[in-house]
């Protein structure tokens, strides 16, 4: 069964690493400030903090910002889950159900189970809905507990009677299967919708695949496209599938065989096999040309799945300057002297007003160009410039060439100041052999979009554009497939900067 790596914020002195450690991994920033925050980490983990050693035996054991280590990880799980954290007990239990870092030993397992257990039961009956959730989970997996569905299903509906939506999604689950519950699909269909409307992802695929098939809903295969699509833009697979069927098909939506295929496409990238038949399928169908759209389109999905929700915009000329909401953030990078600025068009396409703010320029921006299909755009700084960046001549990328990609990630979060990771190229082409866009492996953020692929000499050999969704990768696949990231090559660059008569400088390799 998979470990409880619930990710907490720190309340405490130590409060900054809460945004060092999220859901989703280790945030990237630079080495200088990576070696900080794992210095605070180490300082309130040894002065006794249950918090700090917690978290710091989930970043050994993910290896996310240290190099993993299950022995370190079970070392400092131990010292939190004898001051009693719960989550500690249980992910020690854990490492010894699994002989990860320890010796494996069943009893001990059980005994750190048992305590988890116990912590997890107090803090349930006392109404704490993450405990009665976690303690449902023991219970419907014989953790430190005997397995017991009445218990489940008590201690789920506890926590989905308080809106817990993963709660909600299972109990679902449960009258679904007639696990625990008397099959219900009615009362399934309830439980999933409750959680779809809070977005959980689950629940969306769930319960369309009710509206599909008519299973304690009528059938409705209109409303089974909206929570599929609304599943498959958070990245999950399955949704992304059926909802490529339903287009391929022109059930409850228009059929549209470019749109499947590129749902296809996206589910493919993530393991799916029914998906990749179906495209096979599929493409003995469709002309070359067809294909050729539909792989740009599986791009822009991608970068819709990657980008932050953004809010309705109001004109900024009837608001006032508190009012006013960013709806997104990225990096771009300067080309030439006259202030031209290259970066995603998905990073300025909704927005009434650009502003550019770094060490060397605090300015308004002006649009200038925007290829949607490409992914790209240039705007034009109120601000002279004095450096530049070249785009590489000469040879081609290679597989397996060192690269570093530059930007401003998860700005409120990690800082104003640049962040520099390093990676390489792991492919030359993107989805079904697109030779447009690339591969790479330096991890990105929020925030990163827009910025520059460089090679070692520092020339530009790509624009950063997406990255794949990871959590929905350990959903599908129940694996974490990291850093599958994307990048516009600097050669779809140049063909737009080109047409649009665009000044830029080059520069070969080293």
């Amino acid at each position: 069964m998979k470990l409880i790596l619930r990710i907490m914020t720190v309340f405490l002195v130590i409060g900054l690493v809460s945004a060092f450690l999220t859901q989703e991994g280790v945030a990237e920033t630079s080495e200088k400030e990576v070696a900080n925050i794992i210095k605070n980490f180490f300082r309130h983990a040894e002065q006794g903090n249950a918090e700090a050693q917690n978290l710091l035996g989930e970043m050994y054991f993910l290896g996310k910002g240290i190099k993993q280590d299950y022995q370190e990880a079970a070392k400092w799980y131990r010292k939190a889950a004898e001051q009693g954290r719960a989550n500690a007990q249980y992910n020690l239990g854990f490492m010894y159900e699994n002989g990860q870092g320890v010796e494996q030993d069943y009893q001990e397992a059980a005994k750190w189970y048992c305590k988890a257990a116990k912590w997890y039961r107090k803090a349930a009956k006392q109404g704490r809905v993450n405990a009665q959730y976690d303690l449902g989970f023991m219970y419907e997996n014989g953790k430190g507990v005997k397995q017991d569905y009445q218990e489940v299903v008590k201690w789920y509906l506890k926590a989905a009677e308080q809106g817990d939506a993963k709660a909600q999604n299972l109990l679902g689950k449960m009258y679904f299967y007639d696990d625990g519950a008397k099959q219900n699909y009615q009362e399934a269909a309830e439980w999933y919708r409750k959680a779809a409307e809070q977005g959980e992802t689950n629940a969306q695929y769930n319960l369309g695949f009710m509206y599909e098939n008519g299973q304690g809903v009528k059938q409705d295969r209109k409303q089974a496209a909206k929570w599929y699509r609304m599943a498959a833009e958070q990245g999950y697979a399955y949704a992304q599938n059926n909802l490529g069927l339903l287009y391929e098909n022109g059930q409850g939506v228009p059929k549209d065989d470019i749109m499947a295929y590129a749902l296809f496409n996206l589910a493919s990238v993530q393991g799916s096999e029914e998906a990749r038949n179906n495209r096979v399928l599929l493409k003995t169908k469709m002309s070359q040309n067809q294909i050729d759209e539909a792989q740009r389109l599986s791009r822009q999905l991608l970068v819709k799945i990657e980008s932050t929700p953004n809010d309705t915009a109001t004109e900024p000329d009837d608001i006032s300057q508190e009012n006013n909401q960013i709806r997104s953030t990225g990096t771009g990078f300067v080309i030439n002297t006259n202030g031209y600025i290259v970066t995603n068009n998905h990073v300025i396409s909704d927005c009434k007003r650009i502003e550019i703010n770094n060490s060397k320029i605090n300015s308004r921006a002006k649009v200038l160009f925007l290829d949607e299909i490409n992914d790209l755009a240039v705007i034009k700084s109120n601000s002279p410039v004095n450096s530049y960046a070249f785009l590489r001549g000469g040879r081609g990328i290679r597989v397996g060439e060192d690269i570093t990609t530059v930007g401003y990630p998860l700005g409120t979060i990690l800082g104003e100041s640049v962040k520099v990771t390093t990676g390489n190229i792991s492919a030359v082409t993107g989805f079904d052999n697109d030779t447009t866009i690339m591969q790479i492996t330096a991890p990105i953020q929020l925030g990163n979009s827009g910025g520059p692929v460089l090679d070692m000499s520092g020339n530009v050999v790509g624009v950063v554009s997406a990255k794949i969704n990871e959590l929905g990768m350990i959903k599908e696949t129940g694996s974490l497939l990291q850093n599958i990231n994307f990048a516009i090559k600097s050669q779809t660059l140049q063909i737009f900067l080109d047409a649009h008569q665009i000044d830029y400088k080059m520069k070969n390799a080293d």
